[in-house]
């Protein structure tokens, strides 16, 4: 009986994350353990106070429910992390130093550029911007992706 209270907290602690599939990673370290796992949502920024990455924080905080839906993974790709306020309900993901250099040179995106970019559970790039983007349009988009209808067709789809 004293194990039900400790499973639901440790399901509650959970609730962060959605898992596409069983065997991806909760807390994946890198893009190549999100692939085929999640949806990488990047955030690139030039600090942690920047009024674009604030702006594109909310609005997925306010529709956290349809990004973890969707399997939707918040990426702050940041010069420095110290400031940095984590988001209150979107799942999201710090990288190491190591990876986020990898990332801004792969995106080829500079330390005083704000960039976003949703990466498709393959880690092809399926949107970039220069500014926040919408959840309609992030929505949208996703859910034009074949991978995405397939996971909608499933029994308890979310």
């Amino acid at each position: 009986m004293r194990s039900l209270p400790l499973a639901i907290l440790l399901l509650l602690s959970l609730r962060g994350f959605a898992q596409a599939r069983p065997n991806c990673a909760l807390r994946p370290a890198s893009l190549a353990q999100m692939r085929h796992c999640y949806r990488p949502l990047l955030v690139f920024s030039p600090a942690a106070n920047d009024p674009r990455l604030l702006k594109q924080q909310s609005a997925l905080d306010s529709a956290a429910d349809d990004m973890m839906d969707r399997f939707v993974l918040l990426l702050p790709v940041l010069v420095r992390k110290d400031g940095y306020e984590s988001p209150l309900d979107t799942p999201y993901q710090l990288l190491s130093q190591k990876e986020i250099a990898a990332a801004r040179e792969h995106f080829h995106v500079l330390n005083n550029q704000f960039a976003v970019f949703l990466l498709g559970e393959d880690g092809s790039i399926k949107l970039y911007s220069a500014a926040p983007i919408s959840i309609t349009r992030l929505n949208h988009l996703i859910d034009a992706m074949p991978d995405r209808k397939i996971e909608m067709q499933r029994p308890h789809a979310n």
